[in-house]
């Protein structure tokens, strides 16, 4: 999908730049619990960015909690470990891609283990 630059021109979104969001966001969840998900792959369509992480994306711990049927404690500690980090991942994605973040999403499943960290990017 094109992006809309500020003189008007349009160009494809660099593959490069959405890599190195994702290696930026693995490693902020490898700063926090000590070891990143396997997979991530960021999407820009238009103003919306958004990196879907996968592949072992929860910890031993974690696993345990599911398995006794505390998936709501995990995600209560996904939302926790989300909000003290959402200045790292906002400050990440604005250096990465040079565009001001407006808003910031995050949600996760426990069954499979996956995570989305969404960013409306100023147009």
């Amino acid at each position: 999908m094109p992006v809309q630059l500020s003189d008007g021109e349009r160009r494809l979104p660099d593959q490069g730049v959405l890599e190195t969001v994702s290696a930026a966001l693995l490693a902020i969840y490898g700063d926090h619990y000590g070891r990143a998900p396997k997979q991530a792959k960021t999407y820009l369509n238009d103003n919306v960015l958004v990196c879907v992480l996968q592949e072992d994306l929860l910890t031993a711990h974690e696993i345990g909690a599911v398995r006794r049927g505390d998936d709501d404690d995990v995600l209560t500690g996904r939302i926790a470990f989300q909000r003290e980090h959402e200045a790292r991942f906002v400050a990440a994605v604005e250096r990465l891609t040079g565009r001001r973040v407006e808003a910031f999403l995050s949600a996760n499943q426990t069954r499979p283990g996956v995570a989305a960290e969404l960013f409306i990017l100023a147009r």
